[in-house]
């Protein structure tokens, strides 16, 4: 029998934990969990050195792997699994951790929303709970399920007051949600809070960021984003909120200042991270749009989304995996990718992902169709491709991508008034300031009087100035 005493953690719950260094470790890893901190699985792995029977501890962990959405890991978060329960034998704990450890093994049955739901339901009687937030929080930005992220914020984040030592985390959790789902001036405001005060709330300065970008406020965004120490402790997320950075930059025509941050900060550590992955093919992408040369830095990217063409572990990765393979030349991996899709779509144990893997489809043979030349057929198939796409996670601004291929192969496929009718659409959501579709717009009506002057359009690369 391993014994335990009485302890709470920051969010004021009880934690069947050994000692008070595992308490004190535990509570450093709420903590690194909620900023995005580098440092969160060395807060983690000291608190299970504290106190190796920890059931929570190891639970949370399993999440956490999964999270990384990577096919090597589903085997050391079953080894969580089976560690977590083997410590809920060893005493007795309570009943919110093992609705934690329930949702692990959900996650593991290929019931990634349930899981969720299980997280959620500890709310009920713990509406402190930040691990359970946090990680339901990031499930269901992966399944794109917005309006439940808001739904459990709203009911959640209003009981965070200032006095609370996590509160700028969860109101930071809060505005993302709300941007998600268009309600911009309250998320804005709800960001703002929350960096004032957890000056570390990394997901709170990004959903700031989300707002700006889409409201049209690029001048605003650079500044808000300029200080990289505020993101300096941040795990891969700093490199993604250098990525907005850069779209800001793309949006005011700085494509040379765009490159370097791609180089010195968006993959300045070649690392294999989908989340990396999708941050560079995305700018690239958007970049090559815009009619500017990117060299070989697509061939780094295909290096490493090679090795993941077989992980299946989550559409919006496969897709910029496939995206990256497309942009170097290797098409071959781009239609393994698109064909696994397909029977995913078909025959996948996950409803989530056969639900995603159908919308995924249609937008990774686009992108094939598109990089292929045939753009009534990436027309077609992005068009397709739209109404489902939040189904493969990520944010608004990252399948922004799809919007933007899709108003390309309007363009290029010389389906000039469908194409216009999508600008101005973008453009009028993003308060009538949008650099791409203005852009696009103005050589589209300034060239359209006559058949001649629409193909020239349709051939012609929309660069913007260095």
């Amino acid at each position: 029998m391993s014994y335990a005493t009485h302890h709470h953690d920051l969010s004021g719950d009880s934690i069947t934990v050994a000692n008070d260094i595992a308490r004190l470790a535990w509570n450093d890893t709420l903590e690194a969990l909620l900023a995005h901190a580098a440092a969160t699985p060395d807060h983690l792995a000291c608190t299970l050195a504290a106190d190796s029977d920890f059931a929570l501890a190891h639970a949370a962990k399993g999440l956490m792997l999964l999270s990384l959405a990577r096919s090597e890991l589903v085997a050391p978060a079953r080894d969580c699994l089976a560690r977590a329960r083997a410590a809920a034998l060893l005493r007795p704990v309570t009943r919110r951790e093992t609705m934690v450890i329930e949702a692990l093994a959900l996650w593991l049955e290929d019931a990634p929303r349930r899981a969720a739901e299980r997280l959620e339901a500890i709310l009920l009687a713990h509406p402190f709970d930040v691990l359970a937030l946090k990680l339901s929080h990031g499930v269901r930005f992966m399944l794109g399920d917005q309006a439940e992220m808001l739904a459990t914020l709203r009911r959640v984040a209003p009981g965070f007051g200032e006095s609370h030592p996590l509160a700028g985390f969860v109101h930071g959790c809060h505005a993302f949600a709300l941007e998600e789902q268009g309600f911009y001036a309250e998320a804005e405001r709800a960001g703002r809070r929350a960096v004032a005060l957890s000056p570390r709330d990394a997901w709170g300065r990004h959903a700031v960021a989300h707002v700006l970008e889409m409201t049209g406020r690029v001048d605003e965004g650079i500044a808000w984003l300029l200080d990289g120490r505020s993101v300096a402790h941040a795990n891969n997320l700093r490199f993604h909120i250098f990525w907005h950075l850069a779209l800001f930059r793309l949006e005011r025509g700085e494509t040379g200042e765009a490159l370097r941050l791609y180089d010195g900060e968006i993959r300045a550590e070649p690392t294999d991270d989908y989340r990396d992955i999708a941050n560079g093919a995305s700018l690239l992408a958007r970049l090559e749009y815009a009619g500017i040369d990117v060299g070989d830095r697509w061939e780094e990217l295909a290096a490493k989304a090679e090795g993941r063409i077989h992980d299946r572990r989550l559409v919006f990765a496969d897709l910029h995996y496939a995206l990256s393979l497309l942009g170097a030349g290797h098409a071959d991996g781009a239609e393994a990718i698109a064909r696994s899709l397909i029977e995913d779509a078909k025959a996948h144990p996950s409803g989530e992902r056969r639900d995603a893997a159908r919308n995924g489809a249609l937008a990774a043979f686009g992108l094939i169709a598109f990089h292929e030349g045939d753009y009534d057929e990436a027309t077609r198939l992005l068009g397709s491709a739209r109404g489902g796409l939040t189904t493969i996670g990520g944010s608004h601004a990252q399948r922004d991508l799809f919007e933007q291929a899709y108003a390309e192969s309007l363009i290029r496929a010389g389906q000039h008034d469908r194409a216009a009718q999508v600008l101005d659409e973008r453009l009028a959501r993003r308060g009538g300031t949008n650099l791409f579709a203005a852009r696009r717009l103005a050589q589209l009506r300034s060239r359209g009087a006559g058949h001649l002057a629409a193909l020239a359009v349709a051939s012609t690369p929309l660069a913007i100035a260095h």
